[in-house]
């Protein structure tokens, strides 16, 4: 009987659930710091803060007209990213379910380290002048503008008179220089002045200060999905409030002695991942009965809005 394409038929349900478990699974710890968004243009703008600032006094007559202080737009544009591998006829015929789930697995796991990559270059970067967000600073400095006076095109200009402020320390990782981090994030203002409320309960370390973050947080201290709110095991611990995650993996991410700390809900406002096409697998109709190929696909990008959520140290 001539060979046909009939026995590609069913593969796509295999490939597809694995591929989608991979992805998903891998990809679940960097929700902790980003959040995700969709966009259907070509670029997607994520806005700082802003608002009117504390309220003026009625005086029972005249309405008081609100002035808004603005932030900082940083354009974020995606861009795609593929892989394609093929499941054979005779590895299909002797084991189609496995083979289906080995190129899914492989290419699912291709999409979520391309983009966990990603992300960890972008906290990598946070030290490097030639990666700066919609302030014009990088985003661990010591002197972004507090807020803008308005924008040319797509420029923000920085408001001199609103001043400046600093989310980098040069400290060791420490019990006293966290503390310092968390006084200096304590007197942030607000684009339109008012104090910016920041709960700097995580603590980001490289691999190699995992040991003394696991010191300072205790062992159950490392952030974990819906971990129980009630449990008091870290209660001896310098500091009991914290908890600790690694940013860092192979040559990407914090090097030795960089850390930092953050506020997680805020940096999920703030720090996002942008879709234009979510990682999906795609089967390609090939001439070849021989071969039924499948394609990875993603188009994304990330970019930070703010920078006063998170404290970082880069000790000299």
């Amino acid at each position: 009987m001539p060979l046909n394409n009939a026995w590609k038929t069913d593969n796509y349900k295999f490939v597809g659930k694995s591929f989608d478990y991979t992805y998903n699974n891998r990809l679940n710890k960097l929700l902790a710091v980003m959040g995700v968004a969709n966009s259907n243009s070509i670029d997607y703008e994520l806005t700082g803060g802003g608002g009117y600032g504390e309220m003026p006094k009625y005086d029972g007559n005249n309405l008081n007209e609100g002035e808004k202080k603005r932030g900082f737009k940083t354009i974020i544009t995606p861009e795609e990213f593929s892989l394609s591998d093929s499941v054979g006829y005779k590895q299909a015929k002797i084991d189609k379910s496995g083979e289906c789930a080995r190129v899914g697995k492989m290419l699912g796991l291709s999409a979520a380290m391309t983009v966990y990559a990603h992300a960890l270059r972008m906290f990598g970067n946070a030290f490097d002048p030639n990666y700066v967000g919609g302030d014009g600073k990088c985003w661990a400095a010591t002197n972004h503008p507090v807020a803008s006076k308005g924008s040319q095109g797509r420029r923000f200009i920085p408001d001199q008179e609103a001043g400046t402020f600093s989310n980098l320390i040069r400290k060791e990782l420490s019990v006293d220089a966290i503390t310092e981090a968390r006084s200096l994030a304590g007197r942030f203002t607000t684009p339109d002045g008012l104090p910016f409320l920041a709960d700097m309960s995580l603590l980001l370390v490289s691999p190699e200060l995992e040991a003394e973050a696991k010191k300072i947080c205790g062992d159950n201290g490392k952030l974990r999905p819906k971990q129980n709110p009630a449990d008091n095991s870290n209660a001896a611990n310098p500091l009991a409030d914290l908890q600790y995650m690694v940013i860092g993996g192979g040559k990407d991410g914090f090097t030795k002695h960089q850390w930092a700390i953050c506020d997680p809900d805020l940096m999920k406002e703030m720090v996002k991942l942008v879709y234009i096409t979510r990682p999906t697998v795609i089967q390609t109709a090939l001439d070849n009965p021989l071969k039924d190929l499948y394609t990875g696909y993603v188009d994304f990008g990330c970019g930070w809005g703010d920078a006063r959520q998170i404290i970082f140290s880069n000790p000299a």
